[in-house]
């Protein structure tokens, strides 16, 4: 009888220290990671002019909403909104191009901000003023690119 006990304990032993060993090593040695996703395929020629003439039309569009005189944040915000949106929906339009509009929305938002006339508190910090020479450049500069464009 105690035979047979030794050796059932030798036995409990051995598994404990199998099952021991075997969830070390898969701590140790973690299954292989998943392989990388595929790099991404350049778009088409014809998506990017698809997507270039998509974000020309639409600064168009919102160019010829905003009305003249800004007064008012409200005067910009729907046509920079639109703009952004644009610029984010082709993502694959012609790289000179979004780098024009990139620019323009920036000032869009300045002058948004400048013309909200709140007071620069804490966090809430519009443009203290807003020159609106380099923000026609800018646009000058987006049209440029659009009617240039595939020519």
């Amino acid at each position: 009888m105690r035979r047979t006990v030794g050796v059932a304990a030798l036995l409990a032993a051995a598994f404990g220290m199998g099952l021991a060993g075997g969830l070390l090593g898969t701590h140790i040695n973690p299954p292989p990671a998943p392989p990388a996703p595929a790099a991404a395929a350049e778009p088409s020629a014809a998506e990017v002019r698809a997507q270039t003439i998509d974000l020309c039309t639409r600064f168009a569009a919102a160019y010829a909403a905003i009305p003249a005189p800004q007064t008012t944040s409200a005067d910009m915000i729907p046509a920079t909104n639109y703009v952004s949106d644009a610029l984010r929906d082709n993502a694959n339009a012609d790289s000179g191009v979004r780098e024009a509009v990139g620019e323009s929305l920036r000032l869009m938002r300045q002058q948004s901000a400048a013309l909200s006339h709140e007071k620069f508190r804490g966090a809430v910090q519009p443009p203290r003023s807003f020159e609106g020479a380099p923000a026609n450049r800018a646009d000058d500069r987006v049209w440029d690119a659009c009617y240039q464009y595939g020519e």
